[in-house]
């Protein structure tokens, strides 16, 4: 400001007038200037100096010295980080109160594109959808007050269906931070910012959003292979059992079958520990592609299953007396340890998206299945007195049927469309490629892009109505009738009236790092 007066007088206690203000040519270079500093990256603060105590002098007219640029670079794994999310489909905007040429510049540096708009075209622009649009494709804002911020997040949350996260440390992120799913306080924030958030770093950096990234997707990657290996292994037991004894009425002893299920239930605790790996692209929580694969598991081992015993039956090769149609003890000791063993190796095909050799389980979790695949055996051996050969042909059978159906599992996957795709090893940094052409972004921007919208759940998936009804209090709760009934939803608490309902829209069904237990899915992540 050259001259505090040229707007109007403020209510400074000090007004000033630099003797330049009255040369345009002057203005004009000061003004080329100070847009050549801002598109290297700096900011800058024009000085100007008066002899004397202004504050004595009414309209003292101060000399202009010059201007002071000041840069604030990006951290050295800024870059990285960057480039990180970028590889794990995570897009990244950037929201900056910083001028224009400043961003661009700034978003350079850390390999974002140069997409940035004025938050002025935020306010300004009427129609919505050309404004839903910009956001959309956007790499950032600058010149932001904290209501664009928030709209930003809101669009992309709510329009477009993403999973957006958003960092902050200041009390005007606050609003934007509440407003995302994922709102993350980085080191050093203010309270109203850690206040707003989901997760609060502890270290200076973006660097650990990437490792939280990852490891939220280990996690899901761990429950899913937990839940289809839990529904296969209940239609491999119910259907082989059940078809067994409807064609044979052979069953296999009770105390056997709830040794089993004790087993196999104790066997699994190390799954929780498992060396999962996170994926590139995001894991949806389909319902309907969980079953499927459940399904395909439990049916193909089942269908194995019935052919060793009914084929065998009829073979002279195994020693002992294995008859079904007698249901000798140890016909039945031998279909319980074809189950313990099926059902034991079957997790090392269902917590694997492609070929089980590709991916190396926990030390634990692989102890854990061949030790109580042993014990099966040995209970087998010693209190049925199934013989040595038929264990041999009953562990050669089982591995035998797990290839079998895991080079399946990789083609089912894909005819279902459920391929885990690429998979990122480790939690190191990505490089950053060195002379990227901006063609290059666009055209990876564009396949990101792609995959956000494959990604997006459909409403019926991240809505659902829940009707919240008064109960008729019981004697207790007319003594404690004074405690209100309190139902949590997304948009907070909602009091129940006495004897009516209210439709409350539930949280979305997203997944992201640990605070919500979200997985940090495909989406946006504002900067």
């Amino acid at each position: 400001v050259l001259d505090t007066t040229a707007g109007g007088v403020d209510s400074g206690e000090i007004q000033w007038k630099c003797q330049e203000a009255r040369d345009k040519s002057f203005i004009a270079m000061l003004d080329q200037k100070g847009v050549e500093l801002s598109k290297a990256g700096y900011k800058t603060i024009a000085i100007a100096v008066f002899e004397g105590d202004a504050r004595e002098i009414d309209a003292p007219v101060f000399r202009f010295v010059g201007l002071l640029p000041m840069i604030d670079p990006p951290r050295d794994d800024t870059a990285k980080t960057i480039n990180s999310l970028h590889h794990a489909n995570i897009s990244v905007k950037m929201i900056t109160g910083d001028h224009t040429n400043v961003a661009k510049e700034t978003a350079r540096l850390i390999g974002l594109g140069t997409d940035i708009h004025p938050g002025e075209h935020i306010r300004s622009t009427v129609n919505q959808e050309q404004k839903k649009d910009m956001i959309w494709r956007a790499d950032g804002f600058a010149a932001v007050l904290p209501s664009d911020k928030r709209e930003v997040v809101m669009t992309l949350r709510n329009e477009y269906g993403v999973v957006t996260g958003m960092t902050g440390d200041g009390v005007n992120d606050a609003p934007a931070l509440s407003a995302a799913q994922v709102g993350i306080a980085v080191e050093g924030a203010t309270d109203a910012a850690k206040n707003a958030a989901d997760l609060i770093l502890t270290e200076p950096g973006l660097g650990p959003i990437y490792g939280a990234v990852l490891e939220s997707r280990r996690i899901f990657a761990r429950v899913k292979s937990y839940v289809v290996y839990r529904i296969a292994a209940s239609i491999l037991l119910v259907l082989t059992l059940s078809i067994v004894i409807f064609v044979t009425g052979c069953a296999v002893d009770s105390l056997l079958v709830i040794v089993l299920a004790l087993l196999n239930d104790i066997s699994m605790i190390p799954v929780a520990y498992d060396n999962a790996q996170a994926t590139a692209k995001p894991q949806l929580p389909t319902a309907s592609k969980l079953v499927l694969v459940s399904l395909y598991f439990g049916l193909a081992h089942t269908g194995l299953a019935l052919i060793v015993f009914f084929v065998i039956d009829k073979d002279d090769r195994l020693n002992g007396n294995f008859y079904l149609d007698e249901c000798t003890q140890e016909a039945r000791a031998f279909i319980w340890l074809y189950l313990v063993l099926a059902s034991e190796f079957l997790i090392f095909s269902a917590r694997c998206g492609s070929f089980f050799w590709q991916s190396m389980p926990s030390i634990w979790l692989l102890a854990s299945v061949l030790g109580t695949a042993v014990l099966g055996s040995l209970v087998a051996a010693l209190a049925y007195n199934v013989p040595g050969s038929n264990i041999g042909w009953i562990w050669l059978f089982n591995i035998v049927a797990f290839v079998v159906v895991d080079v399946g599992k990789v083609w089912f996957k894909s005819a279902i469309n459920d391929a885990p795709g690429e998979m990122i090893v480790g939690n190191d940094l990505v490089e950053v490629e060195e002379g990227k052409t901006d063609v290059k972004k666009n055209l990876e921007k564009k396949k990101r892009y792609g995959v956000h919208v494959a990604s997006v759940l459909s409403p019926e998936d991240r809505y659902h109505q829940v009707t919240v009804v008064e109960k008729k209090r019981s004697i207790l709760g007319k003594i404690f009738g004074g405690l209100s009934h309190l139902h949590i939803s997304n948009y907070g608490f909602i009091r129940k009236q006495p004897h009516a309902a209210s439709p409350v829209p539930a949280a979305p069904a997203t997944s992201g790092p640990a605070a919500r237990s979200r997985q940090a899915s495909s989406g946006s992540f504002v900067k």
